[in-house]
């Protein structure tokens, strides 16, 4: 026995198997996020203190001269991620650039890296003084210092190449450093015949 089906209830199977594809692929969707969540969550949040900091390779972004972490070695160094994406990166940078001039005269290495496109990235930095620390890595490289690809983030690393200090820039450790640089600032607008301390130590708050 044949059996015919009209074209209105054919209409429906196929919207019910169209319905179901896509509830199937939304429960996919859904299921992968959460797992990508949870993996992202097990990743560390700052780099672990006390560590060394990994040797790696960059390249600064104005000029395309490549460049070492070995050349971060006998002075302190400030390692900070801003990304254009990021809305507190906007007042995170003029932050860093009103501390920049006391960073420098300090002695202490600025290493500066973005998040995003590279024509983005450039446009974030370009006309201030901090895009001549700006830096490129490689993903990899990133995922060892800045493990959550975190923004604003930072690092703060000794002469002997150890982190000391490692979080989102605001914290309590980022917050000694900024009073040390705003205290040298002060000092030297004080005294503006005598430089500013060459070699400052980065001070960080434990505990």
């Amino acid at each position: 026995m044949n059996i015919t089906l009209s074209s209105p209830v054919v209409f429906v199977v196929l919207a019910l198997l169209v319905v179901l594809v896509l509830l199937n692929l939304l429960l996919t969707l859904r299921l992968a996020a959460i797992v990508q969540q949870r993996e992202y969550d097990r990743l560390p949040l700052a780099f672990p203190v006390g560590a060394p900091l990994p040797a790696f390779s960059a390249r600064r972004v104005h000029d395309g001269t490549p460049v070492h972490s070995a050349t971060l070695a006998g002075a302190a160094s400030v390692l900070v991620f801003l990304s254009p994406a990021c809305g507190d990166c906007r007042r995170r940078r003029v932050e860093l650039i009103e501390l920049h001039p006391a960073i420098v005269a300090s002695g202490i290495g600025l290493w500066v890296f973005g998040a995003g496109a590279r024509r983005r990235v450039r446009a974030f930095f370009e006309g201030t003084p901090l895009a001549a620390h700006l830096m490129s890595i490689r993903a990899g490289v990133r995922r060892r210092l800045n493990a959550r690809n975190a923004a604003p983030f930072y690092l703060f690393v000794d002469d002997a190449g150890t982190v000391v200090a490692s979080g989102f820039v605001g914290d309590d450790d980022w917050r000694s450093f900024d009073a040390q640089m705003r205290e040298a600032l002060e000092a030297a607008a004080r005294a503006p015949s005598v430089p500013l301390e060459s070699g400052h130590a980065i001070v960080a708050e434990t505990g």
